[in-house]
């Protein structure tokens, strides 16, 4: 009887799937894009990103997951005439790491095979792939292609027209508990009504609303989706899974795993990864993905939680050391400490301003 391998041979008891971007780089390549290649880009991506929120997460806008911002820009890309060319060049320049993944992801996949689910375009996922030799087969990424599109000047100078529009309001607040745009205050509600205009009113008949409806990023549902398509494909349950995810499009995979047995971790994690996650790391570098995925790959769910309970705590009034500059631990028992480290761990990781994006 052939034994399987473990590792890049493929275990096939076992598989390591995780985001991109928060556990394996600091970018937000999608924000990083708009910066570079559309005027105040940087702040017109923060807009369209609680815009998002507002359409996922209060009303549940059919049709509409976590993450689909990357649905909205890119009209604005062509209309500013960025190409594919474009997008690659830069995103392969950029790509930067969480401290420790080259050597981290080294080990882990010399234990078990590794799969990226991401939300990020394609050049960025085909930037990383190549930079920590990754095969791309093994990447969900959301597929982006502005040289596909023709888009005549008409309609591009309406476009670039809308940004400063865009940006003339405010970032959108979204109260805790919202769950209609009623709930929201009145110039958010007003915000709010705008973009919807702009997006499944203006836009509908023109190139700007085809290239809305035809781009489906790998976010939230889609997310869960792609890794449900990877466990088919290698004929494992979602209880062989360990799931490495940290903000709002990964929390249904999460879940999904969590709910399945599987291993869900929140890495740097917002409070949308925390809710949906069982375990918990807030680390400054990804050495702690490792060593969970060892104790994943010899002992399965429980060898994780025997390792998350042994996993050594800092000595007060001393700056942690070895492995404790991890804080670990199980988010139903320790959700709000774990909730501070890891906002605390995001910020210093990923930066302010990527770090409130969800």
């Amino acid at each position: 009887m052939k034994v399987a391998k473990r590792g890049e041979s493929g275990d096939p008891r076992r598989l390591y799937v995780t985001d991109c971007e928060g556990p394996l780089t600091v970018n937000d390549n999608a924000q990083e894009v708009a910066e570079r290649f559309i005027p105040a880009g940087a702040e017109f991506f923060a807009r369209l990103s609680r815009y998002d929120d507002f359409l996922a997460d209060v009303v549940g806008k059919p049709g509409y997951n976590a993450g689909d911002t990357l649905r909205l820009l890119p009209p604005f890309l062509k209309a500013f005439h960025v190409t594919d060319e474009d997008v690659e060049l830069f995103s392969a320049e950029g790509v930067l790491l969480v401290p420790g993944v080259e050597k981290a992801l080294r080990r882990v996949r010399a234990l078990l095979p590794v799969f990226v689910v991401s939300t990020s375009y394609t050049p960025y996922i085909r930037a990383l792939a190549e930079r920590l030799d990754l095969p791309l087969e093994r990447c969900r990424c959301t597929e982006l292609s502005l040289d596909a599109w023709t888009m005549d000047e008409e309609e591009a100078a309406w476009l670039r027209g809308q940004v400063p529009r865009v940006l003339a309001r405010p970032v959108l607040e979204l109260p805790d508990g919202a769950r209609s745009a009623a709930d929201l205050a009145e110039r958010d509600r007003e915000t709010v009504a705008a973009l919807d205009g702009l997006f499944w009113e203006q836009m509908r008949g023109k190139v700007s609303g085809e290239m809305v409806a035809a781009v489906r990023p790998v976010g939230g549902g889609m997310k869960l989706a792609g890794l449900e398509g990877i466990v088919t494909a290698e004929g494992v349950p979602l209880s062989a899974v360990m799931y490495v995810g940290d903000s709002i499009t990964d929390a249904p995979a999460l879940a999904a795993v969590r709910d399945a047995g599987g291993v869900a971790l929140s890495f740097n994690g917002n409070g949308y990864a925390l809710a949906a996650a069982e375990f918990a790391a807030a680390s400054p570098d990804a050495e702690v993905c490792a060593h969970l995925a060892q104790a994943f790959a010899d002992g399965g769910h429980d060898g994780v939680a025997a390792a998350v309970s042994a996993w050594p705590k800092p000595k007060d009034g001393t700056a942690p050391t070895g492995k404790a500059r991890a804080r670990v631990g199980v988010v139903s028992d320790e959700g709000d400490a774990l909730a501070e480290a890891s906002a605390a761990a995001r910020r210093r990781v990923r930066g302010e301003r990527v770090a409130r994006l969800g």
